[in-house]
């Protein structure tokens, strides 16, 4: 499949650092995968640097995309999945934020994942990095949970992005083009947005699924929209996957580690109440799995 991976980025270059080393423990599997690099711009904005070390990184790249100004979070995210699935044609993208540090084998896994995943119609998305709630060991390597949680990284194919795009591009032109994110109206996204949404009836997939008919798929956010859940692109891509059907799969073990304490949604009390101060190993060098299973 035509796949590209691509890092989103604003001001931290030390931690896109950390994710190109990462990314070069892993650079025989990248031999096939294009990679491009969405910098957001601004005043803020560390672009010069950020390039200077993707550069001297060693870790090959097809394009770096320099944002003219701050387009946020979720308009660089939506913007580069676009640009690479509707433009380029890519056929499956791996997103890669820049404070997730990929370990060894996380390329390979999340393409055994994703390969493995396309015998079902009704799994959307993969990623390869989890917070198990329980030690792992080697025999969980196989394990994979259905989530809504943590989109630092995910992968997704083409036949899934063209059912999800069209929400994904209307909350866009709706909430975030032409505004800046302090200025966003979370309380209309909640409430003219995702609540028409989170009350509708979610449609099964007709064709083979991994999870049992009988099995409960409770909206992202709970059985009631209340006012504190998120309202950014993710909590979008996320009721948009639910609203069609799909569910979203991570690997029980970690095969990368979230480092980004300080950033826009994040701080170091938000980062322990998150449970990110205390990750799982990451660093698995056993042989890939080519299925995987529920626990």
């Amino acid at each position: 499949m035509k796949t590209a991976i691509f890092t989103a980025s604003f001001n931290r270059p030390d931690l896109m650092e950390e994710l190109l080393d990462g990314l070069a423990q892993n650079i025989e599997d990248l031999n096939e995968i294009d990679i491009y690099h969405y910098i957001d711009g601004g005043p803020r904005s560390k672009q010069d640097e950020i390039k200077n070390i993707i550069d001297k990184s060693g870790v090959p790249y097809t394009s770096i995309v320099q944002r003219e100004e701050n387009y946020g979070v979720g308009r660089n995210l939506i913007g580069a999945r676009r640009d690479l699935f509707d433009v380029h044609g890519y056929e499956r993208v791996i997103l890669i934020e820049d404070d997730l540090i990929p370990g060894p084998n996380f390329v390979k896994t999340t393409i055994a994942v994703a390969d493995w995943a396309r015998d079902y119609d009704d799994i959307g998305m993969v990623q390869v990095w989890n917070l198990p709630d329980r030690t792992v060991s080697e025999g969980d390597l196989d394990v994979v949970v259905p989530t809504h949680e943590h989109f630092y990284t995910y992968c997704i194919d083409v036949e899934v992005w063209n059912e999800i795009k069209d929400t994904l591009y209307e909350y866009e032109r709706l909430y975030l083009d032409g505004v800046s994110y302090g200025d966003k109206d979370w309380r209309a996204i909640r409430k003219r947005f995702m609540k028409p949404r989170y009350s509708k009836v979610r449609k099964p997939r007709q064709g083979r699924t991994f999870l049992d008919t009988e099995y409960p798929h409770p909206p992202p956010f709970g059985s009631r929209l209340k006012r504190t859940v998120p309202t950014g692109q993710d909590a979008i891509t996320a009721l948009a996957l639910w609203e069609k059907g799909f569910i979203r799969l991570a690997t029980l073990a970690p095969r990368a580690v979230m480092k980004g304490v300080d950033g826009v949604h994040s701080t170091a009390k938000i980062f322990d109440q998150l449970g990110l101060n205390a990750q799982a190993d990451y660093e698995w060098h056993q042989a890939v799995p080519t299925t995987f299973r529920l626990p």
